[in-house]
């Protein structure tokens, strides 16, 4: 099974007793599709002592939950985030939906550049868009102006009147 979630990372706990709780991944089984987290989803083991220098006892223990019942916290944003995936020099590297950081730390600097290369053709974009409506308001107040000097200067119509007798 195909996991998204990795050894070390942040997650909150979407579903369960534990909802809504944050911690960080200590152990990931792909093969069974679970995930063991930090503080969450402690267990309660009765242990008999096996020999007299063997100590029993309750033991807290952590257990593994289901990897669908958690999403990955993004470092850069701070949300729980669903993973999409890119290649970056040849390499898979997970990305972050809501803000496009990367969630692999040896490639967050080359993901920072590609957004702040995207974030400035969007920039320009929006720029010349703004510059194309301006223009479009400049001829419309031009067109305007002149209407009016041409109402102005028009002669205007005398009325003459013919008197009664």
């Amino acid at each position: 099974m195909k996991m998204n979630i990795k050894k070390g990372d942040n997650v909150l706990v979407i579903t369960g007793k534990e909802k809504g709780k944050v911690g960080k991944v200590m152990e990931t089984s792909p093969k069974t599709g679970k995930i063991t987290v930090e503080n969450i989803n402690m267990v309660t083991k009765h242990k008999k002592p096996r020999s007299q220098q063997d100590k029993g006892g309750i033991i807290k223990k952590v257990a593994p939950i289901d990897a669908s019942n958690a999403m990955v916290v993004c470092p850069t944003c701070g949300k729980a985030t669903r993973v999409s995936h890119k290649e970056i020099d040849g390499k898979k590297v997970r990305i972050c939906k809501k803000c496009g950081a990367s969630l692999d730390k040896e490639h967050v600097k080359t993901v920072k550049k590609e957004a702040k290369k995207a974030e400035k053709t969007a920039k320009k974009a929006e720029n010349a868009e703004k510059i194309q409506k301006t223009d479009a308001e400049v001829k419309e107040t031009k067109a305007e102006a002149t209407q009016e000097k041409a109402v102005k200067t028009a002669p205007k119509k005398s009325k003459t009147t013919t008197q009664g007798k």
